[in-house]
């Protein structure tokens, strides 16, 4: 049911009374008043309550809209939290904020009462690494196993080192340490040294190594205390080879930890497989179970998601066991998004309209599938960037106007400004290179083919080339306050990771996101669903059969 417009202007109130917080609020904030940690409602008072701690009050002040309060309300706001040593653990040289510590004892207070598993849903750059540490600490863990995204493992090496003040004994299990089989060696040696000194033991690895022999046989073996699972949704496949991994993984872990900033990046199937890993007992052992109850079914052969259902009641199971915050606590500048439109040659869209066609085609006769429409949706988007892929599996140049757009973008902005361009595709990035050549500018790449974050960061050039599945997910972009969007990917999960890669903590000014759209083809499409909030392919098919 939809709030009426009335609703949505209608302020919030919030008082404090018999050591509670009472929040007055319109129906609309429904889902933001249930994501506040220790929210519970009062029938009697039609009033959401939260505990009367500063902690609270600020995330009540940070996360509802139009909000006024009492003078109560106010004086617990500017009251000071308990001093970080009443209540968080020895050993950790960072000073936390206020939903940090939220968020930490939350988690222990699930922990020690008997919980296996814990979700850190808190949104890019809030700093979830942080209380992950935090964690590591208060269960005194001394056999920790932390699983992330390749390219975020140094960074987790260099938060330990930032964060904590235990001595431990730290295994980096990146690119430098070798094969998987040198991974596992280095794993041992490490885990012996720590043995033998008697200091924990923590070993950071990548999702694709994990699972992989003989690393996933020998982790398998050991009993850890802890297990983290970093930016989480990378197991949402149920069936995937690191998602059955962790399955197997959490019988031989005490506690497991889920870290990610988009839960469900595609829709809320994708919660099941991070909670099988975390608490098997939240949606229970069986994904079509799972799905039966949450997704309605139809489409080609009725083995189509096409909505869902009983999420109210999906959100309440999840809450047992996760802690949300939104970046909206962050003291941030602002950010602002624009779009670029551009109008493709004759001949380009002479091709596109021939594809599209034939696509259009194949949805009016029911015979598509999100596979099939997938491929058909990347080669249109291919040729609104000005490539078309021939019979003999070739790229071939068909338009030049979206790079032409992307020059007069960057001269615009100046020769001395960073700037980030987010791309699909491996041409779109050579197409970036190009732009910069020949505008006599300087540029770099972050993708599956070149790893030159490091060299950008330094200030060796001005403008990096990222591929957005590969640098949107724990990489700092902040030295830019410019990002451009060449093409993007179907993933709303992925868009929002690129966003907040350079809208983070560390970002001083304020922040343009340039959209660049090639006018009439599918990028209007991506747009408009990215817009919504809505899952991509299901938007663009719903809009070509409407």
């Amino acid at each position: 049911m939809k709030a009426s417009g009335n609703q949505s202007a209608t302020p919030s109130f919030a008082d404090v009374e018999a050591g509670k917080i009472i929040l007055r609020t319109p129906f609309a904030n429904l889902l933001l008043c249930k994501r506040i940690p220790g929210a519970g409602w009062d029938a009697s008072r039609k009033a959401w309550t939260y505990p009367a701690t500063a902690q609270h009050a600020a995330l009540v002040r940070a996360t509802i809209p139009r909000l006024s309060a009492s003078d109560r309300f106010a004086a617990l706001m500017a009251a000071k939290p308990a001093p970080a040593s009443a209540s968080l653990p020895v050993g950790l040289k960072t000073r936390p904020w206020r939903h940090q510590i939220a968020a930490y004892e939350f988690a222990m207070e699930r922990f020690t009462g008997g919980s296996p598993g814990v979700m850190l849903a808190m949104g890019m750059g809030t700093g979830k690494t942080l209380v992950a540490c935090m964690i590591l600490l208060g269960l005194r863990a001394m056999r920790t196993l932390i699983v992330a995204p390749l390219r975020v493992v140094p960074v987790w090496i260099a938060q330990l080192e930032r964060h904590l003040s235990t001595p431990m004994v730290v295994a980096a299990l990146d690119e430098e340490a070798g094969s998987v089989a040198d991974k596992r060696r280095l794993a041992e040696e490490k885990l012996r040294l720590a043995e033998t000194t008697g200091v924990p033991f923590v070993a950071v690895i990548n999702y694709d190594s994990i699972w992989r022999e003989p690393f996933g046989a020998w982790a398998e073996q050991q009993a850890w205390d802890l297990v983290v699972a970093d930016e989480s949704h990378k197991l949402k496949r149920p069936g995937g080879k690191a998602s059955l991994y962790f399955k197997r993984l959490r019988n031989r872990a005490r506690y497991r930890l889920a870290l990610t900033g988009t839960p469900m990046p595609h829709s809320p199937l994708d919660v099941y497989a991070q909670f099988r890993f975390l608490d098997a007992s939240v949606f229970g052992p069986s994904f079509n179970a799972f799905k039966q109850k949450y997704a309605v079914m139809g489409g080609f052969q009725n083995k189509q998601v096409t909505s869902y259902k009983n999420l109210d009641e999906l959100e309440t199971l999840m809450r047992r066991a996760t802690f949300r915050v939104s970046k909206d606590v962050l003291e941030l500048p602002p950010e602002t998004h624009v779009t670029y439109r551009t109008t493709l040659s004759p001949e380009c869209q002479a091709i596109y309209r021939a594809v599209e066609e034939d696509f259009i085609a194949e949805v009016e006769g029911g015979t598509i599938t999100v596979a099939n429409a997938m491929v058909a949706l990347l080669r249109l988007q291919q040729i609104a960037g000005g490539w078309v892929k021939t019979d003999d599996e070739r790229y071939r140049r068909v338009d030049w106007a979206k790079q032409r757009l992307l020059e007069d973008t960057l001269e615009d902005i100046g020769a001395e400004e960073p700037v980030v361009v987010f791309c699909r595709f491996h041409a779109d990035l050579d197409a970036v290179h190009e732009a910069c050549g020949s505008l006599g500018y300087t540029s770099l790449e972050l993708s599956g083919r070149r790893a030159e974050l490091a060299r950008w960061q330094a200030g060796e050039a001005q403008v990096l080339a990222v591929q957005i599945s590969s640098g949107g997910v724990g990489v700092d972009l902040s030295r830019a306050r410019y990002a451009i969007y060449y093409s993007l990917s179907f993933s709303l999960g992925e868009y929002d990771q690129a966003l907040s890669r350079v809208h983070r903590p560390g970002q001083t000014r304020p922040v343009e996101h340039i959209h660049l759209v090639a006018k009439g083809t599918v990028d209007e499409k991506i747009m408009r669903a990215l817009e919504k909030r809505a899952e991509v392919i299901q938007a663009i098919l719903a809009e070509i059969k409407g």
